[in-house]
């Protein structure tokens, strides 16, 4: 039976130090500051990987400590936040303003990510004796896979000109990531063998961004532009490909000579995975002001990222328009558009003759691979916002999405999906006593994301014709018998949330509301797909006194899903 007890934040003193100094009657300086030392104590029972997802599990005693930190004058802010739980879990923020010309931030966080290990047990089956089986290697049984998640955070404003308010803008942001994680290679042609292995992580993320603000003709304007890197420093994982052989006949002639001439790898050790080095250029465009009675925003931008280990760009357009008119003393409109267009390189894929050197039909597979990012999307929605009484809000809202895709699953015959949504929000608020809403969605979607390479074989081989007028079906050939587009996104789905909050005095606060949602997908031709899910919620706050909040809740998630399921089959 799996046990997991968790003991945190045991406080030996919760409150060390505390205070305010008056620096002067002149200036009027505050500075207020707090020490918080205390210690944390975790004792994990059995497998609890999951449950300690953000902790490594070990069992420690550990001590915490943390400083507050804020001086203020003529407005000045000078503010220091940190906290540190152990060597990989802390975290502190620097904040400095000065008036309305300068503001400064400065952050860092770290925090450890576990994952727990697959143990790769569905990759089990076998047709017969001695013939074509599933199999599985795990190289590190008992692994623990975990990397330590560090970001560096900088932003900085500075006015540059009371006229026109002209200001600069920049911030700096990296991500580091090193650690472990599982990598798993795949090989087969007579055995799908996969191997499991513990691989080391250095991912680095670096981005920078800087621009300029200013109004203009009661106009506030602005431009940024960015630069991202992406790179990693561990090269890349190696595995071995098994000898493509007959699945018994191994050592018989002419299986042993002719299966390599129909795989890509055979006997042979290659890298099977490979971490971009990726360059991104970006321009952000930002105007918002009044038009009309109403006010607009909008954003136009445009982005290239380059993977430089492969010479592959992708190109991104994109913008963004709201506009928001009030309609009455009571009643308000907001209208939002927003459009993308992605595109990414096309690869030339140079493969293997197929059964070359072989006697008899030939082929060859050589292919330009277009690509599946290639497409447009385009949202638009409006929702109307009326005070139906002093304490009675009603909104309604209406909006279409629309993604059309270029090349899949075939070049030139993309799919196109269409969604239709619509909601409507009650609000009720009695003063601080009393408030509750009642919200209702519903979607409508028309040919959803699928699967285009079809899920099951039709049966028979009098369906296909033998290749190269000869008396073989390949397996490549059966392609061409798969049917079924599958797809787990549903064509219909309802949400129903509803949430109160009730304050029967000043020290007791009660949360309760529960939500729902059911969708289904009943217009594929072989099976239908269907959620439901059910989720209620109680909280209830007690506040003693201004330096005591007591907090207790309860939430209850019920999930029921129908959905397809396949299992290894090796002929179909």
């Amino acid at each position: 039976m799996k046990k997991t007890i968790t003991l945190l934040s045991v406080c030996l003193t919760v409150l060390v130090l505390s205070g305010s100094v008056l620096a002067g009657e002149t200036d009027q300086a505050v500075t207020n500051y707090s020490v918080w030392i205390g210690s944390h104590y975790t004792e994990f029972t059995d497998n609890a990987k999951k449950i300690g997802e953000y902790n490594l599990g070990n069992t420690e005693m550990l001590p915490e400590v943390g400083l507050d930190l804020m001086s203020r004058s003529k407005g000045k802010l000078l503010s220091f936040s940190s906290y540190y739980f152990d060597d990989q879990n802390m975290r502190a923020i620097l904040h400095a303003v000065s008036g309305d010309r300068l503001s400064f931030e400065l952050s860092y966080r770290s925090m450890v990510i576990q994952n727990g290990q697959d143990l790769l047990t569905n990759i089990a089956a076998k047709e017969a004796a001695a013939a074509k089986m599933l199999t599985h290697d795990i190289t590190d049984p008992g692994a623990d896979y975990n990397y330590t998640r560090q970001e560096i955070l900088s932003k900085v404003s500075l006015l540059l000109s009371e006229k026109g308010k002209v200001r600069f803008v920049a911030a700096h942001r990296s991500i580091l990531k090193n650690g472990t994680e599982q990598a798993i290679a795949s090989t087969h042609c007579f055995s799908c063998h996969l191997t499991s292995e513990t691989v080391a992580v250095d991912k680095r993320t670096h981005t920078v961004e800087a621009g300029l603000e200013a109004e203009v003709s009661n106009f506030d304007v602005g431009y940024t532009v960015g630069y991202r890197l992406f790179e990693s420093g561990m090269a890349d994982p190696e595995a071995r490909w098994d000898e493509a052989v007959h699945p018994w006949n191994i050592d018989a002639e002419p299986y042993l000579s002719e299966f390599p001439t129909r795989l890509v790898y055979s006997d042979t050790t290659q890298p099977y995975a490979a971490l971009p080095r990726t360059e991104k250029i970006s321009h952000k465009v930002r105007l918002k002001g009044k038009v009309g009675k109403g006010r607009l925003a909008s954003s136009f931008g445009y982005s290239k990222a380059t993977n430089d280990r492969t010479d592959l760009s992708t190109d991104a357009l994109s913008g963004a328009l709201s506009y928001a008119v009030p309609l009455s003393p009571k009643s308000r409109l907001i209208a939002k558009a927003s459009m993308v267009r992605l595109t990414a390189d096309d690869i030339f894929i140079d493969l293997p003759t197929f059964r070359e050197g072989r006697p008899g039909w030939t082929e060859d597979f050589d292919h330009t691979r277009y690509s599946s990012l290639d497409r447009s999307v385009a949202k638009v929605s409006a929702e109307f916002i009326s005070r139906i009484t002093p304490k009675m809000t009603l909104s309604i809202l209406a909006g279409y999405d629309r993604v059309d895709r270029d090349d899949y699953p075939v070049p030139d015959e993309g799919w196109t999906t269409s969604t239709l949504r619509g909601q409507a929000k009650l609000r009720y608020r009695k003063g601080l006593k009393y408030s509750t809403s009642l919200k209702y969605r519903f979607e409508k979607t028309t040919d959803p994301f699928m699967s285009g390479r079809g899920f099951f074989e039709d049966v028979g081989r009098d369906l296909l014709t033998p290749a190269g007028g000869g008396s073989t079906i390949f397996y490549h050939q059966r392609e061409e018998i798969r049917y079924q587009n599958i797809t787990t996104e549903p064509t219909v789905a309802h949400k129903v949330e509803w949430s109160s909050s009730w304050r029967p005095t000043s020290k007791v606060n009660v949360n309760f509301g529960v939500k729902g949602s059911y969708d289904k997908n009943n217009d594929l031709d072989s099976l239908d797909v269907n959620h439901l899910s059910v989720q209620p919620n109680l909280f209830l706050n007690l506040i003693p006194n201004s330096r005591t909040v007591v907090t207790a809740g309860f939430t209850l998630s019920h999930q029921k899903s129908r959905g397809p399921i396949t299992v290894a089959l090796f002929d179909g």
